[in-house]
Formats: C-alpha cells, sequence, structure tokens
C-alpha cells in the first residue's frame, strides 16, 4: 500500500513538534503488528523459526512487515517457492513440490494484508488524523 504525501505530512508534523512523527511512526508500527500477528498464524511451525521471523517494524516514510532473518535464510523460499539454482527446474520437495513458483505474492505476509487491507487503510486514515488534529490543536 502507498500512502501519496506521507513524506509532506511527517515533513510538517516535525517542524510543528518532533514527537508528533514519533507518535504517528508509533500508531502506524502497531497497524503493522497486527498483520505480522495475522501472517504468523499462517506460517506452518516445525521449529518456529520462521513464523517467528515475522516482524512489523516502521522507519522514515514507511511501515512495513517483514519476514526472515539470517537464522531463518529460507523463510523466502517458505513463502514464495522457487526454482532449482543450476538447472531452473521446478524444485521436487517442499510446499512448491513441481510447481518451481509460488503464487505472485506470496502465501503469508501478503495474504494478511490482503486480508486485513480495510482495517490497516481505516487505522492508517485513523493514525494520520489523529497527528494533523494534534499538530493543529
Amino acid at each position: 500500500m502507498r500512502v501519496d504525501g506521507l513524506k509532506e505530512l511527517r515533513r510538517a508534523l516535525n517542524r510543528v513538534d518532533p514527537e508528533l512523527t514519533k507518535q504517528l511512526r508509533k500508531d502506524l508500527l502497531e497497524v503493522g503488528k497486527d498483520v505480522a500477528a495475522d501472517a504468523r498464524g499462517r506460517v506452518p511451525s516445525r521449529s518456529g523459526k520462521a513464523r517467528g521471523s515475522i516482524r512489523a517494524g516502521a522507519s522514515g516514510n514507511s511501515a512495513y512487515v517483514a519476514g526472515g532473518k539470517k537464522t531463518v535464510p529460507y523463510y523466502g523460499w517458505l513463502d514464495f517457492g522457487s526454482r532449482s539454482a543450476r538447472s531452473g527446474r521446478p524444485r521436487s520437495v517442499g510446499p512448491w513440490k513441481g510447481t518451481g513458483s509460488g503464487p505472485k505474492k506470496g502465501r503469508f505476509i501478503y495474504a494478511a494484508i490482503d486480508d486485513n487491507k480495510k482495517n490497516i487503510e481505516r487505522r492508517a486514515v485513523a493514525a494520520f488524523d489523529k497527528a494533523k488534529k494534534s499538530a493543529f490543536d
């Protein structure tokens, strides 16, 4: 999801009061945390490492949900599937057995975003409105 004017809003809030920018980031992070929790519930679990690697973050002009980390390098394959690096043929094991690729958007994070889209939009707009109202009160 992309919000036009977020960069300008953050700049304006920062000029009025830097704490408003921090509060906006916190509010957007809370939205991301809810999406991350939904995505975690979608991940199959053996050890729980892949599930635990899904996290929300907020920095600069964006809020995001990410999966995988150094100790879970296979997360991308689990979510998006892959082909053999040598031959380019479809994998013969795993969740994408015989297909060679997964859905274009993945199975976990993007599915959670799609299923929560209206809630994300509603809460993001509420966070922006709260920040604007605080700036002008």
